[in-house]
């Protein structure tokens, strides 16, 4: 399924999400402001709340992040990780995520370079989440 979402037409940012199960995609485009933050955290939360439990961020067509946007970004994808929802980051320009880093935003956060990348992390992630769920319930079932 796809859909877009388009912040205020002066703040320009466009958002398009792929959803698979419980995982879901999404590109960022345009511009991300003081303005139009909130369109990507409260569709991040949509989706999460959604029963999505892994999101891709994909900020390829970012042309650029307004450094004080950057806090409640990183606080809202911080929020979601401790929720249990794995959450990646990809395709920052050098330009943008160096505004992450001079914002201090970036720590804690998964960043990876390509999307292909970030796609080959979330799959072994989940599977050895998956490994070791199974492992647990097979430890607890033999000590009964």
């Amino acid at each position: 399924m796809h859909s877009e979402a388009e912040g205020h037409n002066r703040s320009n940012l466009k958002l398009r999400v792929h959803e698979a199960g419980a995982r879901a995609a999404v590109a960022v485009e345009g511009r991300l402001s003081v303005r139009n933050v909130e369109a990507l955290t409260g569709r991040l939360a949509r989706l999460y709340m959604s029963g999505k439990s892994a999101i891709i961020i994909d900020f390829s067509r970012l042309k650029h992040a307004d450094y004080r946007s950057l806090p409640s970004l990183s606080s809202a994808l911080r929020s979601l990780s401790r929720s249990g929802c794995e959450v990646i980051l990809c395709n920052l320009s050098d330009y943008v995520l160096n505004i992450f880093r001079v914002a201090g935003c970036d720590e804690g956060l998964t960043i990876y370079g390509r999307k292909e990348e970030a796609v080959r992390a979330l799959r072994y992630r989940l599977a050895s989440s998956y490994a070791q769920r199974s492992y647990r319930a097979k430890t607890v079932s033999a000590a009964m």
